[in-house]
């Protein structure tokens, strides 16, 4: 089996550039029978892909400790599921991961956009295997990045009598759908990429690559936005440091491409609506799939200190030489077409939709910047000084913070801007509510701090946490009004009643109305990203059955509880020992909650000794939560008198946080879904035809 994957993982090699060349050839000579072999060979690199990724699956759940890959994520104690996950735990099974989902999505794209606009699929398919062909080579030439290399010891393959086991960080439920998901919005948008660029190649720059790019570009956003939110669940409840995003190099990686589509998404409506803004929607379509690559290559070349990066490698330069590619040949077809990408209108009034458009993206921009900046700082000062200064949290939370509330702000006022240009009278009549709720929200929170600090230092108001309330409010009531009045006028014309015609409507129009609902998971995150601000921690020691009073709750040690093997037992060995501690949590001189928190030790298997381990320590917090904040205590281990060592923080709103990640995903789920396109939409026995009535809505 190693050895069948072994050839035909090299055979890989072949089929991508086969079908690049072949695809070139076809082009060049207008010659249908080179597309055709192009297009077969894309096809044939999928199925041998999908092979290899079916045995490296089979080889970790068997497990087969003759090949390097598997002895160094899987040992015998692994549950099958972790296993089987495995698979994208280590750099060369991940790499091998994102090269299969890549020709999955292309097969897939290339089938849908034959239907649609069979002039772009040949360009396409030398795109996408393009890249494709980048990842075989890592996988082939780097021996880093090979699933299938055997252990070899004296020039002879070996087999070990267990494995290292799976890093204990990822062994979380959050961790075994975080990466897939990550890797689904990475290789994603490749797929836009490709669309945008063969459209340029072939001249075709009507509104139909738009249509086909759109729900691609959707598809990658929705799962890095996801994937991003689970990780900061896995590091919420994995970690043990109180908090769910630290700027962490790797975290912020993710983040650069979902700025730059988040930007795209919102100006191809221009595009769409108005014919402008063409030459800005290729170059944001082109930095987000570089991001995807810039975040691939921070992961695996070492130039990063992360808890998720991979670790050094010999990869960066073959990275860094790929991106260089992207940049230059994708400014060369930019920059040769500009003739096609004229706009076909100009600004009528800064106070419009597409004026709004386009300063969020302005700021997302910013914002894009100001984390490449932060993140990359350490290496460039070690680059230019020889010392490596590391910016921490405290300065992405200075830049970043008014950032985001601007893009809160625009994320409230888009909606309410007319197209072209607002009138003032609409101008006031739509920003009357909204504005009412921003300005009551405000007043409310600065009379409560004064009254909770009698004082009005900015340490005591935190002006920038009420201001944050307010824009959220903002947002929220905005679209809240924009759902009633599109409802309001439906029922007005239906006579349904108004629970149908609100669920009529999200689906009338879904990418504005399911839009709006992503606008509002986005403020009820910004609410509970807020809570940060009011964080209290501290550090206390107590003995089994004491008890210590913080931040309003009562803290006690109800129970210790300590596992540890001796060498005789290291052949039977469990999953991972632990130190544990039983928290009670008392509210109000009541019993709140109670919860356990650990410092797990997993057993490795050490190759060079062929002894077993426990250097692999894990944090488990207990975790209190509430609607309105959580108590969150990490055991830290013991003091020389005995005594226990707790860190505790009071974490408020950090619930709205995973509220809104379940109203983000909805929300994006509903739209990514083929619900509600059709021109009738029927539920249950009720048929409504939605066309007049969107008229209807969008005259007023």
């Amino acid at each position: 089996m190693v050895e069948t994957a072994s050839v035909l993982f090299t055979f890989s090699i072949a089929t991508s550039l086969f079908s690049i060349l072949a695809g070139i050839i076809g082009i060049n000579k207008k010659d249908d029978k080179y597309l055709f072999f192009s297009r077969q060979s894309a096809i044939l690199h999928f199925y041998i892909l999908l092979a290899c990724t079916i045995i490296l699956i089979y080889l970790l759940v068997l497990p087969d400790m003759s090949v390097l890959y598997v002895n160094n994520q899987i040992n015998h104690a692994l549950p099958l599921f972790y296993k089987i996950t495995a698979i994208w735990a280590g750099q060369a099974g991940s790499l091998l991961t994102w090269n299969f989902l890549l020709v999955l999505f292309s097969v897939i794209a290339i089938k849908d956009v034959e239907r649609r606009e069979p002039a772009l699929v040949p360009y396409m398919i030398i795109i996408l295997m393009s890249i494709s062909f980048f990842f075989c080579a890592l996988g082939n030439f780097s021996a880093d990045s090979d699933p299938f290399r055997y252990l070899v010891s004296d020039g002879k393959p070996y087999t070990m009598p267990d494995g290292r086991g799976l890093n204990p960080l990822l062994q979380h439920w959050a961790m075994v759908i975080h990466p897939p998901t990550l890797y689904f919005g990475y290789v994603a948008f490749s797929i836009p990429y490709a669309i945008a660029m063969a459209a340029l190649m072939v001249k075709k720059m009507n509104l139909n690559w738009t249509r086909l790019i759109r729900r691609w570009t959707l598809f990658a956003w929705f799962f890095l936005g996801v994937g991003m939110l689970l990780g900061g669940k896995w590091a919420y409840e994995e970690l043990g440091w109180g908090g769910y995003w630290a700027w962490d190099p790797v975290e912020n990686a993710s983040l650069f491409p979902w700025l730059t589509g988040t930007a795209f998404l919102h100006s191809i409506l221009v595009q769409e609506k108005r014919g402008m803004l063409k030459v800005w929607n290729m170059s944001l379509i082109s930095i987000s799939f570089l991001m995807c690559i810039f975040g691939t290559f921070l992961t695996r070349s070492g130039v990063v200190s992360s808890v998720h990066a991979f670790g050094g490698s010999n990869l960066g330069g073959f990275f860094v030489v790929f991106m260089l590619i992207i940049i230059f040949g994708s400014a060369y077809v930019i920059l040769t077409r500009l003739y096609l990408l004229k706009s076909d209108n100009a600004f009528n009034s800064f106070l419009s939709r597409e004026a709004g458009f386009l300063f969020n993206n302005v700021i997302l921009l910013i914002a894009l910047f100001t984390t490449v900046w932060g993140t990359m700082y350490p290496t460039l000062t070690e680059m230019f000084t020889g010392d490596r200064i590391s910016l921490t949290g405290i300065w992405f939370n200075k830049w970043m913070a008014p950032i985001g509330l601007l893009v809160l702000f625009l994320t409230g006022a888009g909606p309410l801007l007319a197209w072209r240009k607002t009138a003032k009278t609409t101008l006031i009549r739509n920003f009357r509510l909204p504005f009412t709720f921003l300005l009551l929200t405000l007043t409310m929170y600065f009379i409560a701090r004064y009254l909770m600090y009698k004082t009005l230092t900015l340490e005591a108001l935190k002006p920038m946490a009420g201001i944050s309330f307010a824009l959220s409010a903002f947002v929220i009531s905005g679209v809240l009004e924009e759902f009633y009045k599109a409802t309001k006028t439906r029922i007005n014309y239906t006579k349904e009643n108004f629970l149908l015609g609100f669920m009529l409507v999200l689906f009338q129009n879904k990418r504005r109305y399911l839009g709006y609902m992503v606008h509002i998971g986005f403020a009820i995150i910004m609410i509970g990203f807020t809570g940060t601000a009011f964080t209290k921690e501290a550090k206390i020691s107590l003995r089994k059955g004491e008890a210590e009073h913080f931040a309003g709750y009562t803290i006690e040690i109800a129970n210790y509880e300590k596992t540890s093997y001796a060498s005789s037992q290291k052949r039977q060995l469990p999953l991972y020992f632990t130190d544990k501690v039983t928290v009670n949590v008392y509210k109000d001189n009541k019993y709140w909650q109670s919860d356990v928190t650990e410092i797990r030790k997993y057993p490795m298997f050490n190759m060079q000794t062929g002894e077993y381990d426990d250097s692999q320590p894990t944090s488990e917090p207990a975790i209190m939560p509430s609607i309105i904040e959580d108590v969150y205590v990490q055991y830290g281990g013991q003091e020389e008198d005995g005594r226990l060592v707790l860190q505790v923080w009071v974490n408020p709103l950090v619930f709205w946080v995973w509220f809104g990640f379940i109203f983000f995903t909805i929300s994006g789920i509903m739209l990514l879904l083929p619900i509600g396109e059709k021109r009738f939409i029927k539920i249950g026995s009720f048929t409504a035809s939605v066309a007049p009535v969107a008229a209807s809505t969008a005259k007023s």
